[in-house]
């Protein structure tokens, strides 16, 4: 079965800007984290299912590589891309698009699947894993983006 990719669409907020007019970084996270969390429920982890499966998916680690400004009135798209995975985690790469489809910023993210009954992580239910699979399967998996994998530090000559 071939999975069209999910793309999520919204406008950036005058709330979302900070003193220097622009798209503040924290929303950045906001936006990353509800495009997240619209994907995961289209892959079939909704609110309700979650509850239903007493399954659930945490956030492990993330980083925002940020490119260009954006601004209030903006119309942004995110589009997520599964890099690796495994039993009960989700190495994810979204990517935010202006309007002109110049890209803003990127976002790395480390999932892990949670069983809530145990309170531990826990491998994905059956169907989830399945979707999880046709969608990595439905992508180009042929390159890394330059921004994956980057490392914080001051590079000394």
């Amino acid at each position: 079965m071939v999975m069209e990719l999910y793309e999520y669409r919204t406008t950036v907020p005058e709330a979302w800007l900070d003193y220097n007019g622009h798209m503040n970084d924290g929303q950045y996270s906001r936006a990353f984290s509800d495009a997240g969390l619209m994907w995961l429920s289209h892959l079939g982890l909704s609110e309700s299912k979650v509850k239903e499966l007493s399954y659930t998916i945490f956030t492990l680690e993330n980083h925002i590589v940020y490119l260009n400004e954006v601004f209030a009135g903006e119309e942004i798209t995110i589009k997520i891309s599964i890099h690796d995975y495994d039993e009960k985690r989700l190495h994810v790469f979204m990517t935010l698009l202006n309007r002109k489809g110049e890209k803003c910023a990127t976002y790395e993210v480390m999932y892990m699947g949670m069983d809530t009954k145990a309170g531990r992580p826990g491998p994905f239910p059956e169907k989830f894993e399945q979707t999880v699979k046709e969608y990595y399967e439905s992508q180009d998996n042929s390159e890394k983006p330059a921004e994956m994998g980057r490392t914080i530090g001051i590079r000394r000559k």
